[in-house]
């Protein structure tokens, strides 16, 4: 864990409060010589959430020894371009049979740093299996697990349509994509609240900058279902022993492109004034 001492460089700082005021733990308060610095306990009350080093308008605000000049520029997003983004967003359940290149794997494992948690908890875990081979060992397993499901099981109907899937060619489980993300979570560190929606969250940003670097993603329930009824499918997924999993979402270079989006209808919003 990253450790929160402070640093303020007195001949930058211009004294503005910003640190204070945005301090959602309200750790923070002025010196004698209106210098930012913790209250008393202050230390142990702080989220990591490095709101005061973002926010200081002149970058005299360190935390954890990090540099405020290291960070980049917040830049505005144009908001057609981003609404567009989420309106051309579709599941992908076609995929090429090459990898992911390996520096695009590296820019989603930078991105996963940043999606929101609840109370800043570091409770997040990821695995990705990032190479077609590896896939392909997966679903070995996971289709070897699928043949062994009862007649009487709850999952049998999912055995039933994966049977039906691999005759006309196509994996149902996790359709063939050559990558798979797997999020799972500490629940000793998560917000109460929180658990359950923080992998979800995840995934989300994910989805959407994977699209933002032309690859696809597709959410895999099913494989939640296998993984959680089979333990030889979850221990390829590499969960740390003390997380729970998640979700997952399995993603590669499309073999499908969508000309226009969908038209779909907000019928079902309430504006409350």
């Amino acid at each position: 864990m990253m450790k929160r001492m402070i640093a303020v460089d007195e001949e930058k700082c211009i004294h503005c409060g910003m640190c204070l005021r945005d301090c959602v733990a309200s750790c923070l308060e002025f010196d004698d010589q209106k210098i930012p610095r913790y209250i008393k306990d202050g230390e142990k009350m702080c989220l990591a959430c490095q709101h005061c080093l973002a926010v200081c308008p002149t970058g005299a605000f360190s935390f954890g020894g990090l540099d405020p000049a290291a960070s980049d520029p917040v830049t505005t997003v144009d908001s057609a371009a981003m609404l567009g983004l989420i309106k051309s967003r579709r599941s992908i359940r076609q995929y090429k049979e090459d990898d992911v290149p390996a520096e695009k794997i590296e820019k989603l494992k930078d991105m996963l740093a940043y999606p929101p948690t609840g109370v800043n908890a570091p409770s997040l875990c990821f695995s990705i299996i990032a190479t077609r081979q590896k896939m392909d060992e997966l679903r070995k397993i996971t289709y070897d697990c699928l043949e062994s499901i009862p007649a009487d099981s709850p999952l049998a109907f999912l055995k039933d349509m994966a049977d039906k899937s691999l005759q006309a060619g196509r994996d149902l489980v996790y359709r063939g994509a050559p990558a798979l993300v797997i999020v799972s979570v500490d629940e000793k560190k998560a917000a109460e609240t929180c658990k359950n929606a923080d992998p979800i969250i995840a995934l989300s940003y994910l989805e959407l900058y994977a699209a933002s670097l032309g690859l696809g993603t597709v959410w895999d329930g099913f494989a939640v279902a296998l993984a959680q009824h089979f333990p030889k499918i979850e221990a390829q997924f590499h969960i740390p022993k003390h997380c729970q999993l998640g979700f997952v979402m399995a993603l590669g270079i499309p073999a499908v492109a969508y000309a226009r989006t969908p038209q779909l209808k907000t019928d079902n919003v309430e504006i409350i004034e």
